[in-house]
């Protein structure tokens, strides 16, 4: 690589020599070292691409693995029901959903009647533009209280205000703290629809009529509402033969773990289960992850580099041929598979729950299988304890990842240092790319002193010949003018 134009350096015009050329010559030859750096640093670099492939595959690992760490995940329970007395689906009736913390039981679960919320209307009016004023004589304004349960609220009302207006007045009203007074209003055939936002008769709407405007609407006579399209009901069912009442259709506070949404009458029995394929699904996650991990170290700590790679995935092949790093992560990842633990329960070893080394080439590859009959067996007989070894394992293994994987600043005495052995073998690399970086930097600074050092060498030569020239020239014109006058005499 030239760093200065040949053209502009020594033109040669006494001499014939083209310097600039040569110079360049002399340079490229120099920087021949600098090619092997270069590739150097270039091996680095897809070395740190290689290791964060590693780390890649390994926090995906660690996400599979996140759920196994959870006892939740061995205890998860569902509901199985059946509609006693009918053929229609009992989702029609009934669906729970249980937590972890539920009881495994049987329950007799008839719903008697659904939670409602309470709805009136007013009487139809022939024309929808017509105002409190034209059905009341002689009003100039007054006003009505309204509002669900304990939420009440003032509605001003002017004589100028329609079925629209009054409807727009209570959406938009709140109580005296800011608070929405759980009613809500629209305009259907020609009539105010007023209903509650809740259900149960603890949110039933409630009114006061001191200036009739309602009276005059035909919502209230003063003691009752006038048209109820739907009475306020409490939700009541019964279970186990106890009789409840909530206003919700939802219940959440009858029994410990379960929430129960009431969909319509009927008669249920539903059994509470252990629900195992949570977990099921969560360690095929995991095993896939796994496998996928082994799968890469066990490709790349055995192939063999590629004579005169071209493309730059074939330049990485062999760089982590034998790695230790590896090699000591999948060492250390089957033997917190395949070690006992004691957890005090009656497993210490995954096997002993189904999931074991592949005994294909006596195991070498390090991958695992799932045998889910055999872990669907130890959760039927005994889920504390399939949880209890899981959560120990997982919890150890995702510890290992993170002090593999992590990339955490720490204090090492006065300086501070990297958690993770791949960041820090990352770290190492980069710092060697600093150094080759500066090798060549610095080779080439000498280079440019090089250069110039030839291209005034040179100059020089061309000058001393320039002036040889002139005097070859000077004494050659000087021995044909001795020449011409010898002749001549």
């Amino acid at each position: 690589m030239a760093t200065t134009d040949p053209l502009f350096q020594v033109t040669g015009l006494v001499s014939g020599i083209d310097w600039g050329t040569m110079i360049d010559k002399v340079m490229e030859q120099e920087r021949k070292v600098t090619d092997i750096w270069t590739a150097e640093k270039e091996k680095l670099e897809f070395k740190i691409d290689l290791y964060n492939e590693f780390s890649a595959n390994f926090k995906s690992l660690r996400t599979a693995l996140t759920p196994l760490k959870l006892e939740s995940t061995y205890r998860a329970k569902t509901a199985e029901l059946i509609n006693v007395g009918s053929s229609l689906d009992p989702s029609s009736v009934l669906s729970i959903t249980a937590t972890a913390d539920a009881e495994i039981a049987r329950y007799d679960i008839e719903v008697l009647h659904l939670a409602k919320a309470h709805s009136i209307t007013s009487k139809r009016l022939d024309d929808p533009t017509q105002t409190i004023g034209d059905l009341i004589n002689e009003f100039t304004g007054g006003s009505f209280t309204i509002g669900s349960g304990d939420k009440i609220t003032t509605i001003q009302v002017t004589a100028s205000d329609t079925l629209s207006s009054l409807a727009s007045k209570i959406n938009s009203a709140t109580t005296n703290e800011g608070e929405s007074i759980g009613v809500t209003a629209k305009i259907m055939d020609n009539r105010l629809i007023i209903t509650s936002n809740e259900t149960g008769e603890a949110n039933a709407i409630t009114v006061t009529d001191d200036n009739s405007i309602l009276s005059a609407l035909e919502i209230w006579d003063g003691s009752d509402f006038t048209n109820e399209l739907q009475a306020a009901q409490d939700a009541k069912i019964k279970i186990d033969g106890l009789e409840v009442q909530r206003s919700d259709n939802e219940i959440s506070d009858l029994i410990e773990g379960l929430t129960l949404k009431l969909n319509g009458t009927g008669h249920v029995v539903t059994d509470i289960v252990l629900d195992a394929e949570k977990a099921v699904n969560a360690i095929t996650d995991f095993i896939d992850a796994y496998n996928a991990a082994m799968d890469w170290i066990n490709v790349r700590v055995s192939e063999k580099p590629i004579e005169d790679p071209q493309e730059e995935y074939q330049k990485k092949i062999g760089l982590l041929r034998g790695d230790s790093l590896l090699w000591q992560t999948k060492s250390r990842m089957r033997s917190l598979i395949s070690d006992p633990i004691a957890t005090g329960g009656a497993f210490a070893m995954l096997s002993q729950i189904g999931i074991t080394t592949e005994a294909t080439d006596y195991g070498k590859s390090g991958m695992l299988e799932f045998d889910v009959d055999k872990f669907m067996s130890a959760m039927t007989t005994n889920s504390d304890d399939v949880a209890a070894l899981m959560t120990t394992v997982m919890s150890k293994i995702d510890t290992f990842i993170g002090n593999t994987i992590d990339n955490v600043p720490v204090a090492i005495g006065n300086t501070t240092g990297t958690k993770g052995r791949v960041a820090s073998q990352i770290n190492f690399l980069n710092n060697r790319i600093t150094a080759i970086d500066k090798r060549i930097s610095d080779f080439e600074e000498r280079l440019a002193i090089k250069e110039k050092g030839l291209i005034e060498q040179y100059s020089q030569m061309e000058t001393v010949l320039s002036q040889l020239t002139s005097q070859a020239n000077w004494l050659a014109g000087i021995v044909t003018q001795l020449s011409s006058i010898g002749s001549g005499a």
